[in-house]
């Protein structure tokens, strides 16, 4: 009896041990990373530097920061807008590697900027 019962500890443990997901792997950060998601015609500000070629893009209908992705490349794309003026972005996004040190990075991401045009509908 004492037997039996030792073998159904056993076999429990061994399915549990088995029944692990193990190590999954971790999205690439970056923007040569993992595409998280895509979005498409969003609508929100764009800030750059032509000095330093930065830029970000700030949507207006969701809470997050997309630093774009070499900027400086596509700052000729970027300039026909003002500071500040609202634009709807396409492009892919990534995560932000400063997410892995710092929680409250979590709405960062980073842009391959893929099209930007003035939103036709803003006054």
């Amino acid at each position: 009896m004492m037997c039996k019962f030792y073998k159904y500890i056993f076999m429990i443990g061994v399915l549990v041990l088995f029944s692990q997901p193990g190590c999954k792997k971790q999205p690439k950060c970056g923007c040569d990373g993992d595409v998280r998601f895509t979005i498409t015609y969003t609508k929100g500000s764009i800030y750059y530097n032509e000095e330093t070629g930065y830029a970000e893009f700030q949507p207006s209908d969701i809470y997050s920061r997309f630093e774009i992705c070499d900027a400086a490349e596509v700052m000729d794309m970027l300039t026909p807008f003002e500071q500040g003026e609202t634009v709807l972005v396409s492009g892919d996004a990534f995560d932000d590697c400063y997410k892995i040190y710092n929680p409250y990075a979590s709405a960062n991401y980073m842009l391959n900027l893929t099209e930007i045009k003035k939103d036709e509908f803003d006054k």
